[in-house]
């Protein structure tokens, strides 16, 4: 057999692997047409304590929304703190945090930047100065405001077993561009389509999507938060499904997450990611095979998922390849172009379907809503362009992402709409804590 041909071969082979992974989340998806079976609070139910976590790198213009929610919260104020890590901060978040009651904690260290090395750095403190005192721990971003009720459900998911919580997350700033507005049609899609389904058929998540998620602290065994990769998220939720634990979608428990406005910030953020999903392979492939091997047959998603990137990556070069091998030995370049408009002509009508059923599932309305809707393939596109780059191109440098939408809470639900949100309870006068800012 001709070189040529094996080479061929072999190429429509990872293809063929390539189009199997990407059926097999289609399959998944056709579940996410309905709604998660939920507990409702029970009389007396127990009230764990929270430790709540904020990671946040010269945040001073948007921290205090998030500081005034977290105040806010329909949960006995006596039953959480807010813990601050001011990571290398050269402005004045650590005091404005300070100020607002919040336990702060400095890290100065250039050369181990991101948000893992900043986690484990705070878990080898806070086990050592807080020892026995919370129950559990939420984290989020320090750009995140969120709704009233996001401790309670939390806080009753737990009360049914739960041991990793993730609540629901929706863009802050949808219509401030349209990079903005399809990043938040991104996180709904996930929602939708990736963890709903899971969570239906009695799987773990594959991420706690990196911010607005609570766990017990007795997911960490003792030993303290132990991240390496770019994805720190989802290495903690890949690990802890290889120990045993699953991860639920809460939709009752709502934040808003700032949304990147620009596009050259948007890549860089999304390049994070793409290297992080490589990053994971060794280290928690392994781990989640190891307990499949061992019975847990829910872990196998977690192994499908762990390795996904990278499948996807090796069969989008494979497709290149062979689609130039074959008109170069058959000459038939005008064939190659044509197939590779109309590839890309379905694949932007179908991912322009697929955002229109999410908005319409999610009910989700925002100003500009259909210009992300239309744009939104692009966005994905690009998606796949960083995957392929990642597999060659490895930069691990932290490029900070800049936030500085500030708005309360009621600014953000006057403009955005979506079927998750609550209704509010009324303010108590009586109350103590700070109101809510604009």
């Amino acid at each position: 057999m001709p070189v040529l041909d094996v080479i061929g071969w072999i190429l429509q082979t990872i293809m063929v692997i390539g189009a199997v992974y990407g059926l097999y989340h289609v399959l998944i998806g056709l579940n996410a047409f309905g709604e998660l079976k939920l507990p409702d609070p029970e009389p007396g139910e127990k009230q764990h304590r929270f430790a709540i976590l904020v990671c946040a790198k010269n945040e001073s213009a948007v921290i205090d929304q998030l500081l005034v929610t977290l105040e806010n919260q329909d949960y006995p104020r006596e039953l959480y703190d807010v813990f601050v890590v001011a990571d290398n901060c050269t402005d004045d978040t650590a005091e404005i945090c300070r100020k607002a009651g919040a336990f702060v904690y400095e890290r100065t260290d250039p050369n181990r930047k991101g948000k893992g090395f900043a986690m484990s750095w705070f878990f080898e403190r806070f086990n050592v100065d807080h020892a026995g005192r919370y129950d559990a721990c939420v984290v989020f971003d320090a750009d995140n405001v969120v709704e009233v009720g996001f401790l309670e459900a939390i806080n009753t998911r737990f009360n049914h077993g739960e041991t990793i919580v993730v609540g629901y997350r929706t863009g802050k700033n949808p219509s401030s561009s349209w990079v903005a507005g399809c990043s938040t049609l991104y996180w709904l899609l996930q929602t939708r389509f990736f963890h709903l389904p899971r969570n239906r058929f009695g799987w773990s998540l594959f991420s706690v999507s990196g911010t607005g998620f609570g766990f017990k602290l007795s997911v960490l065994n003792g030993t303290g938060w132990d991240t390496r990769t770019q994805c720190e998220d989802i290495e903690f939720t890949l690990n802890a499904v290889a120990e045993g634990h699953r991860a639920v979608l809460e939709p009752r428990a709502v934040f808003f997450d700032e949304q990147p406005q620009g596009l050259w910030t948007s890549i860089k953020q999304r390049y994070r990611w793409a290297l992080g999903g490589v990053q994971i392979v060794p280290i928690c492939t392994p781990r989640l095979w190891r307990r499949v091997r061992s019975g847990d047959r829910r872990a196998i998603d977690g192994v499908i998922y762990s390795v996904g990137l990278l499948v996807s990556a090796i069969a989008g070069w494979s497709g290149m390849a062979f689609g130039l091998m074959t008109a170069f030995r058959t000459g038939g370049w005008s064939i190659l172009l044509l197939a590779t408009a109309a590839y890309g002509l379905f694949a932007y009508i179908f991912t322009g379907i697929f955002a229109w059923i999410t908005v319409l599932l999610e009910d989700a309305r925002w100003p500009g809503m259909w210009k992300s809707v239309v744009l939104f393939p692009i966005h994905l596109g690009i998606w796949w362009v960083l995957m392929l780059v990642a597999l060659f191109y490895r930069d691990s440098t932290w490029h900070d992402i800049p936030h500085t939408v500030r708005l309360s809470l009621s600014e953000i639900e006057a403009e955005h709409h979506t079927g998750r949100l609550p209704l509010r309870r009324p303010a108590n006068p009586d109350a103590g804590g700070p109101s809510e800012a604009s």
